[in-house]
């Protein structure tokens, strides 16, 4: 019988490449969409592929118990970016502590359950002394404490899955403005050094399944306890991404990179969404290499069996299939 796996955030992007994935292998995989609006056009559109979608909010605590109900396997990616706007960078994070701590509270229950995938980041504050705080990444972390300290039974069959950089940045708070009359000049600015390493995932709407499958085959035995999973192509100088974008348009289009201060960055995108891209970029400057967070824990590649050419999508690859969007 193929293993039943429930998807928390089944329309968005990482929830969505991890149901497209198991969608593929229904032979090993049967898969249930939590979603808050299973009418959707993705939700509808997951059904269609053979999903089973199912209404489930992680704000709402009591629809999470009925939505896992028989399930294996749960991967649990939650959104921090859009209550932003009416709770603040902290507000947000709250509200994120208090969604994870549903799910565990509901997925500890079901007798079913053998492995559960957290989408985390890394502990910013706690590993720099409290000098490079990234709320977006630290409230994350003290979820996963949190669980660590309540349900360590709930943990024994946890992994921790940690994506780098999304490539569609680029067509979001990261896209490159054109300069006026320069005839396909682009400038690229940003809060960050032009030499400081950014952790990239790739194309992620394609890694997160890959990797989010590799994990389920292992099995908690290997992957669990906290194991974590590191979705990153390559580790590139953040100037790159302007020297990439002129490439794949064969110079067409020209961008040069600018280091803006994180004060000039919160005027562009207001002090919330601003400051906090601004703290993620400034923390990636002095801590680049996420592999060396926590050794003893991280799942390299090989482990996964991942290692090697065309086992994900690269940086430079996922740049030109959306260069059309960024410009």
């Amino acid at each position: 019988m193929p293993q039943l796996v429930a998807i928390l955030g089944a329309t968005g992007a990482q929830g969505g490449s991890v149901a497209n994935r198991l969608l593929a292998d229904p032979d090993t995989y049967r898969v249930r969409a939590l979603t808050r609006n299973p009418r959707s056009a993705a939700a509808q559109a997951l059904a269609s592929r053979g999903a089973e979608v199912v209404a489930a909010d992680v704000n709402d605590a009591t629809s999470l118990g009925p939505a896992f109900t028989g399930i294996e396997a749960l991967f649990v990616v939650t959104a921090f970016w859009p209550s932003i706007a009416k709770l603040g960078r902290d507000g947000a994070g709250d509200e994120e502590v208090a969604q994870f701590q549903a799910v565990a509270d509901a997925a500890a229950k079901v007798a079913t359950l053998k492995h559960v995938v957290l989408s985390t980041l890394p502990a910013c504050a706690k590993m720099s002394h409290n000098k490079f705080p990234v709320p977006h990444y630290d409230y994350k972390q003290q979820a996963v404490d949190w669980i660590r300290a309540n349900h360590p039974d709930l943990w024994a069959r946890t992994t921790e899955f940690w994506p780098g950089w999304y490539t569609s940045n680029l067509v979001g708070l990261m896209r490159p403005v054109p300069v006026a009359g320069s005839d396909g000049g682009y400038l690229l600015p940003l809060p960050s050094k032009a030499d400081a390493m950014l952790p990239m995932a790739g194309n992620l709407q394609a890694n997160a399944g890959i990797l989010v499958e590799a994990v389920l085959r292992c099995g908690p035995a290997k992957a669990g306890h906290g194991k974590i999973a590191i979705c990153i192509t390559d580790y590139r100088p953040i100037r790159e991404v302007a020297d990439v974008l002129t490439k794949i348009t064969g110079g067409a289009k020209r961008v040069a990179y600018a280091e803006v201060s994180d004060a000039h960055f919160a005027r562009l995108y207001g002090d919330d969404y601003g400051l906090e891209m601004a703290a993620q970029l400034r923390w990636s400057e002095v801590y680049p290499d996420w592999h060396r967070f926590e050794p003893e824990r991280t799942l390299r590649l090989a482990d996964l069996g991942l290692e090697g050419e065309g086992k994900l999508v690269a940086f430079e690859e996922s740049v030109e299939a959306i260069k059309d969007q960024v410009f």
